[in-house]
Formats: C-alpha cells, sequence, structure tokens
C-alpha cells in the first residue's frame, strides 16, 4: 500500500511538473523561471523523502518477517524437541510442580550422592534440567530485549510454562541474585512484564508471585 501510495503521489506530481513546463512561455520573466525552479526543487526532495520513506518501511516489514521466523525456529528447535521435553520432565520429577524451590535445596540436588544411586542420579538429573530450563528461558529474554525474538509470538507461546517454572523456582533466583544482582537478570525483568497478578492454578493456589528482593 505505501508503495503504491508513493508510486502514484510522484507519478501525479511529476506529470503537473512536465505540464508546467509545457506552458513555459517563450520569454519568461525572472519571477516565472524562479517559480518553476522551486516547484522543481520541491518535486525533487519530496520524491527523496517518498525513496526515504518506501525504504524505510519496506526494510522494517523485512525485519519483522525475518524476526518472526527466526523466533518460530527457535521454538521448534527447542522448547518443541524431544530433548527439551525430557529436560522439562527430569525437572518435574526432581522438582514437582508448584512447590517452591531453595537454593539449598537445588544445591543438594546436585551434591546428592549418600541417598541410593538412583535417587541420587534423579536429583543429579533435575538440578541439572532446572538450571537448563531457566538458562533456555534467559536466552529467549535476551533475544526479546535485543529485538533479535518476536515478544508477542513468545508470549503467546511460553507464558504460562515460563512464568509457572519462575514461580517455582522464585526463592532459588533471589538467592543467587543477592550473590549476583545480574543472574537471570533479563528473565526477571521479563517475568515481571508478563506475570498476572492474582494468577491461580488448577488446586486455586496463588501463582505467578513476585520474585522476593530479598530471603531473610
Amino acid at each position: 500500500m505505501i508503495l503504491i501510495f508513493a508510486a502514484l503521489s510522484l507519478h501525479v506530481i511529476t506529470g503537473e511538473y512536465q505540464a508546467l513546463l509545457q506552458h513555459i512561455p517563450d520569454a519568461p520573466s525572472e519571477d516565472y523561471k524562479i517559480l518553476v525552479t522551486l516547484f522543481g526543487t520541491v518535486i525533487s526532495a519530496f520524491a527523496l523523502v517518498v525513496a526515504i520513506a518506501t525504504f524505510y518501511f519496506s526494510n522494517r516489514a523485512n525485519r519483522r518477517a525475518q524476526q518472526k521466523q527466526h523466533t518460530i525456529t527457535i521454538l521448534f528447535e527447542t522448547r518443541l524437541s524431544e530433548y527439551f521435553q525430557t529436560t522439562n520432565k527430569a525437572r518435574k520429577i526432581a522438582f514437582p510442580v508448584d512447590q517452591d524451590i531453595t537454593l539449598d535445596q537445588w544445591q543438594a540436588a546436585r551434591t546428592a550422592s549418600s541417598e541410593t544411586s538412583e535417587r541420587a542420579e534423579i536429583l543429579n538429573t533435575g538440578a541439572d534440567a532446572l538450571q537448563q530450563l531457566l538458562n533456555y528461558y534467559e536466552f529467549l529474554a535476551v533475544g526479546i530485549a535485543q529485538g533479535d525474538l518476536d515478544e508477542e509470538l513468545l508470549k503467546a507461546s511460553i507464558r504460562g510454562i515460563m512464568c509457572n517454572l519462575v514461580d517455582d523456582a522464585r526463592i532459588m533466583i533471589s538467592q543467587l541474585r543477592q550473590n549476583d544482582p545480574k543472574t537471570l537478570e533479563h528473565l526477571v525483568r521479563l517475568y515481571e512484564q508478563w506475570r498476572q497478578d492474582g494468577a491461580v492454578n488448577h488446586n486455586g493456589v496463588e501463582t505467578e508471585r513476585p520474585i522476593p528482593s530479598s530471603i531473610s
């Protein structure tokens, strides 16, 4: 639509300019010459503005399309992959959904060795899976912040599952950030933007709670 408007506008105005040139008298006055020259300058300036605007909106549309395609590719290659599903399952076995996770619990799971070897392996795998999931969503949050990924598309696709994970790990995240405030900073910022106050899970328990600024 923009390209068509620009082309028509330029055609109409250029046509008017050509018509004006055809009516220039054989011996025009100085004022007439100035008027024609001024009109020509205006036409040239308008043509330049139209060209710049056309390039800008065309480039913007192309970037938007590339951004969406890149986002869809990321979703298919990661969250919808078998590896992601396995990782998510391992996290849920070690750290059940809708239960708060503390830093001590996560560290204990990482270093579990005193229990049976089978249980220790489950905890080790679950702790690693939890870390990978948080890092994955941090990666997506960085992509959104830098304009590489489409926020609207991601929000429609992963908002619920991401917010539920962060809600479960919010105490652990807060404790980690006390040592290093930059830990998961983009994920924390995105969570605060996406979470919904008063949200509840299927059991009617409050979820999507704020991440504590400090844990006493």
